[in-house]
Formats: C-alpha cells, structure tokens, sequence
C-alpha cells in the first residue's frame, strides 16, 4: 500500500494507524524534485504525541537535488500512531510503503 505527500516547511501529520489498526512500514522514499538541496524531518510520533528529538528518524537529514533517500528499515505502528514530517523548503516528496497488519 504506498501512501504519498509533498512535505511543506511546516510539520505536519502524514501518516496515521486508525483505531483498531496495526501498520507494518517497508520502506520510506524522500524525493527531491528541485535542482537545490533540501533537508527533511521525519518523526515517528506515538499514542498522539508531538513531534520532537525523542521521536526523530530523519533530522534535518540533506536530499542532493534531484536525489532520492530510500529507507527500508521495517518497523510495526500501532493504533494511534502517526508519521510527522517536514522539509526545509518545497519540492520533497515522501512515499510511504507498507501493510496492514
């Protein structure tokens, strides 16, 4: 099941395990579609947390321009679960693979 997002310089939910629901992420995609260097954020922000340094998989992590960051690092999220983001400017975009479990 992919799931996608452009990342904006606010974060922002992007991803949410609904009631009853369990997620099984296989892999995240962060494409840069601009000629400039962009930086993202991605947090894994549980049981309806913010988003903060505790919770960080990516911290202003650099994207080359035109460039694509492949993460298949497979991890389970849980009811109430939620995937933040953001980017330091336009032009990201964040895909999202994996199932319901």
């Amino acid at each position: 099941m992919p799931y996608q997002a452009r990342l904006r310089a606010t974060d922002e939910q992007l991803f949410a395990v609904g009631t009853g629901q369990r997620f099984i992420v296989h892999a995240i995609y962060f494409a840069n579609t601009t000629s400039s260097l962009r930086r993202v954020r991605l947090h894994h922000c549980t049981q309806g947390r913010a988003s903060g340094n505790e919770n960080a998989l990516f911290y202003d992590v650099a994207i080359a321009a035109n460039g694509t960051l492949i993460d298949s690092t497979r991890f389970p999220m849980y009811e109430g679960d939620a995937l933040r983001g953001m980017a330091d400017a336009a032009g990201v975009t964040f895909t999202l693979h994996g199932t319901f479990a």
